[in-house]
């Protein structure tokens, strides 16, 4: 009886979604992406300035790593948060009070230009507030754009990625004061965004959370249990293994790569200290684009030998190599952690969405805090060789362990 009447109910909210107002909730999802992909790029404008706070505020390799890492600690702590709340369910709500968050954290970063507290303060707010839209964008998306959103916080964090790495350093080489101009122009962008994510809400007149608490149905998939329509448990730790590899790339090559890259070339130019990060997410961007599709054990085999490569070209001196690393782990990245999220996330309607999804990034993100953090600590301990020898044997054996566990249960590429 309770179930025909929650069936009733679900179909009314289902009914008074007309096609109009789904056209304003589509509109929202597109805004909601938007304020996601800002959100993402104010957490890597930082990136490229990491040598100039290293050299302008006296910083050691190791607080240059913890200044990056710091920012996983609240975005890891909001995951966790996030995934064991009802939070995705006010999705409409949490996102715009991430994008105010943000906002105080630019603030906070635009103090620290001279003073490594505030940067500190200011990277937790910044990770609080990706943290918070992760989960929230992706319940957004996928109950106002179905199955086509349900990687969604993969693709805006990797273009977000991308932008905020680029801007940063464009800004810092071509505009005056480069560690805070940037800042002022991302809490611009913020603020407009804001705005914009208001009027589209209103617009939508709350379609989308109708769509949010009565999704579509969608029925198993290829990569799911035929009774429950999701992943198999141990498909779920290749996916989770996957993406953890994936991402934790990302935490090396930008929290570390820059420094080394400064020290090899002496050049004073920041995008030129940029360039492994921005290769290496570059390319994570373009590449689903050109390839199309990547079976995952090819995507893992390609963090793999990324990670030798970065080690001989360290070790060697050579920039070359170091790039042609960037290329290959770019390449990985593109597909693993995109497809670590679909395989963890399939079947699950918008609310859980949002859960699975800041689990997922719990994982890969801490895995990559605590990666970069030692990598940094063995850095200065021993050597810049000897920290990136050891991240290259973790991304080896966790690459192995993603095929390992995923041998014959891949999904077929997509």
């Amino acid at each position: 009886m309770a179930e025909g009447l929650e069936s009733m109910q679900v179909r009314g909210l289902k009914s008074a979604v007309e096609p109009r107002t789904r056209h304003s909730a589509a509109a929202y999802g597109l805004v909601a992406t938007a304020a996601f992909c800002l959100l993402v790029v104010g957490s890597n404008i930082p990136g490229p300035l990491l040598p100039v706070y290293r050299d302008r505020l006296e910083l050691s390799t190791f607080t240059v790593t913890a200044l990056f890492a710091v920012y996983l600690v609240g975005l890891v702590v909001t995951f966790t948060v996030v995934a064991r709340t009802g939070l995705p369910a006010h999705a409409t709500r949490v996102l715009p009070a991430a994008v105010v968050v943000c906002l105080a954290g630019d603030l906070a970063l635009l103090a620290g230009s001279e003073a490594v507290a505030w940067l500190f303060v200011g990277r937790i707010l910044v990770g609080v507030s990706v943290g918070l839209g992760t989960g929230s964008t992706a319940t957004i998306v996928l109950a106002t754009r179905g199955e086509r959103g349900r990687a969604i916080a993969a693709t805006g964090t990797l273009l977000g990625s991308f932008l905020g790495l680029v801007a940063s350093a464009a800004v810092a080489d071509l505009l005056p004061a480069p560690t805070t101009t940037i800042y002022c122009i991302h809490a611009t962008w913020l603020a407009v965004t804001a705005v914009a994510l208001v009027a589209a809400h209103r617009r939508s007149r709350g379609t989308v959370t109708r769509l949010i608490l009565a999704p579509d149905e969608t029925g198993p998939s290829r990569l799911t249990h035929p009774a429950t329509g999701r992943s198999t448990p141990r498909l779920r730790m290749a996916g989770i293994a996957l993406g953890a590899a994936g991402w934790a790339i990302g935490g090396i090559v930008v929290g570390l790569l820059p420094t080394v890259v400064t020290d090899m070339t002496g050049s004073g130019s920041i995008t030129v200290t940029s360039l492994a990060p921005i290769v290496l997410i570059g390319v994570a961007c373009i590449a689903p684009r050109v390839i199309g599709s990547l079976p995952s054990p090819v995507a893992a085999g390609a963090i793999a030998v990324g990670a030798g490569l970065c080690f001989v070209g360290v070790w060697a001196e050579n920039l070359s190599t170091i790039f042609v690393a960037c290329v290959m782990w770019g390449v990985g990245q593109g597909f693993a952690y995109a497809n670590g999220l679909r395989i963890v996330a399939a079947g699950v309607p918008p609310i859980e969405q949002g859960r699975v999804a800041s689990q997922y990034a719990s994982i890969a993100y801490g895995f990559t805090g605590v990666v970069a953090v030692t990598t940094g600590w063995i850095a200065t301990a021993a050597g810049t060789v000897s920290g990136v020898g050891f991240a290259g044997v973790v991304f080896a054996a966790l690459s192995a362990a993603a095929v390992a566990l995923g041998f014959r249960r891949w999904p077929q590429a997509r």
